[in-house]
């Protein structure tokens, strides 16, 4: 059986799957998918919340994990040291403590909006996550690589952000577009700081139409989109940078 064969049949075999299910549940629950379309604009303004958050958490999480991974890769040891134990305390600490931490705890020295405070909790913790992908990017620069730089004459500084960076981050690009796609996710946690992004707008949704089900369905939807459309774009970012 050809690959496009085999995906048209666990496709069929999906959407029957899907279709029992839907047909299974509504025969004890009452949809009422109507009264879902008068409150489009809640879910297209969590969409864009959750996209806007997602985005800039990231651009900063890529900030802070490029630290993170030079920090782990010099050779003063202070800055090594600190940058594994930054990678130790979030890669241990639930995002959902972080997010409380930083809403209530830093937020209430100094006053933080809710999307800023989501903005960092996000990237704090997802930094340490994208300095170990940057980590392991630089470890995979072949050796001979720096020790040219070195024949050249160059400083270290010089080889590592000329040389061995560029082809790090070129090799870090599929990792870290699933991490894009796990900040997508995780960025639903923000609600618990009452921040409108797509599940919290999903959530109003269901309180005000007592439709919780079909609501969350379309948000179960909505991620799945979104996630997907990132990963295809990883794909084909991944094709086009591809080291030879």
């Amino acid at each position: 059986m050809s690959r496009a064969m085999s995906k048209i049949t666990l496709g069929i075999i999906v959407a029957g799957l899907l279709w029992f299910s839907y047909s299974s549940v509504s025969a004890v629950y009452p949809f009422n998918w109507s009264t879902l379309t008068k409150y489009y604009k809640l879910f297209l303004d969590g969409i864009m919340t959750t996209l806007q958050l997602s985005v800039i958490a990231l651009a900063l999480a890529v900030i802070v994990g490029i630290a993170v991974a030079l920090a782990r890769d010099s050779k003063v040891n202070l800055f090594r040291d600190a940058g594994t134990l930054y990678v130790w305390f979030f890669r241990n600490m639930p995002l959902l403590v972080v997010i409380l931490l930083v809403y209530y705890g830093f937020g209430s020295a100094v006053n933080v909006d809710r999307f800023w405070a989501g903005v960092i909790s996000l990237s704090l913790f997802e930094g340490a996550y994208v300095g170990e992908i940057f980590r392991a990017g630089i470890d995979a620069v072949p050796s001979g690589e720096k020790e040219a730089g070195e024949a050249m004459g160059l400083y270290r500084s010089q080889i590592m952000f000329s040389i061995v960076f560029p082809q790090a981050f070129r090799i870090s690009i599929p990792p870290l577009i699933g991490q894009l796609v796990t900040l997508i996710k995780d960025s639903s946690l923000v609600s618990v700081i009452a921040l409108g992004d797509l599940t919290m707008k999903a959530r109003q949704v269901g309180t005000q139409t007592l439709a919780v089900f079909e609501a969350y369905i379309v948000l179960a939807a909505c991620y799945l989109v979104m996630t997907s459309l990132v990963s295809l774009v990883g794909r084909i970012l991944e094709r086009r940078l591809a080291i030879p």
